[in-house]
């Protein structure tokens, strides 16, 4: 789909059909009321004081909820709009004026990150479609960015919450009079007048408006009787490992589920990621199985693919 495909759909339509991320499982289609997700574009537009004078720049494709969402913010706020073709060399080239919210996604950023000479003026990014490694949180804060990382979901219209990328995570907090609540773990999201929405995300409520997320609760492995949460051995070696890598499992008759690394790096990195694990990990939560591969297996919208298939 094209900016121009979705700006037909969004002008004929009063549900709009998006799909999900496909993140724990096959994208499926769904219906957004047309009138929620404008008021979703205008908490945003509110939080980052967006006018008619403001320029938006896209670096994501309206395939997904995160790309459409530009396009409805500029639509509600009344300013311009560009986007490019997405790719891992965002704003190359671009020599044009100051931007007032651009939106990428974290390996876009690193493009950013080691060309930020070459930028132009970015009053604001917003960082969505997947986590943030804390390598990566170190080099947007000291680079003085103003970067802000996203959590919502294609169910909720988009993020409901923001948080600005710190080397230490700060709270997510709520936009407008959304509020949270935890339910078994898992956080509960309120939009008054709209929807109540119980997710998969194991989380810590600090207020009604205030919160961590934890990783997954569809993600957590049980290897020898230890629960594990992926995201959280991830976030835990990303610190000295940067090339990307996931954690993940699969059925072993000793442990119940094998922990295994994949990792999108060259075996004669294996000593160094070894060493890594044992000085970082207790030994619960260490791979007992490194695989290397030139690519990582990823969904259309670069969240990755955590199911095992040998």
């Amino acid at each position: 789909m094209t900016y121009e495909d979705f700006a037909q759909e969004w002008d004929s339509r009063d549900m709009i059909t998006c799909r999900t991320s496909g993140s724990t499982g096959a994208p499926k289609e769904i219906l957004l009321p047309k009138h929620e997700m404008v008021n979703s574009a205008l908490r945003t537009i509110d939080f980052f004081g967006l006018t008619g004078d403001s320029l938006l720049y896209s670096c994501i494709a309206p395939d997904f909820i995160g790309g459409k969402m530009m396009l409805v913010r500029q639509r509600a706020a009344g300013c311009r709009f560009r986007w490019e073709t997405p790719s891992n060399r965002p704003l190359d080239g671009y020599s044009g004026e100051p931007i007032s919210l651009l939106s990428v996604v974290p390996s876009q950023v690193i493009h950013i990150l080691d060309n930020i000479k070459d930028m132009p003026v970015i009053d604001a990014m917003l960082v969505g479609g997947s986590s943030i490694p804390e390598s990566l949180r170190h080099r947007i804060e000291k680079s003085g960015l103003n970067a802000y990382e996203s959590y919502g979901m294609t169910e909720t219209a988009s993020h409901i919450a923001l948080r600005r990328i710190k080397s230490e995570p700060e709270p997510f907090r709520t936009l407008g009079d959304i509020t949270v609540t935890i339910s078994d773990e898992a956080l509960v999201i309120d939009i008054p007048g709209w929807q109540s929405v119980r997710t998969n995300d194991s989380a810590r409520s600090v207020s009604p408006r205030e919160f961590f997320i934890d990783g997954r609760l569809d993600n957590i492995m049980i290897s020898g009787g230890r629960k594990i949460n992926p995201e959280r051995v991830e976030d835990i070696l990303s610190r000295t490992i940067t090339f990307p890598f996931i954690i993940t499992s699969r059925p072993d008759e000793k442990w119940g589920e094998r922990i295994i690394m994949i990792a999108e790096a060259e075996e004669s990195e294996r000593p160094f990621i070894e060493n890594e694990c044992r000085n970082m990990l207790v030994n619960y939560m260490r791979p007992k199985e490194i695989i290397f591969t030139k690519h990582l297996p990823r969904t259309p919208n670069g969240k990755p693919v955590r199911n095992f298939k040998n």
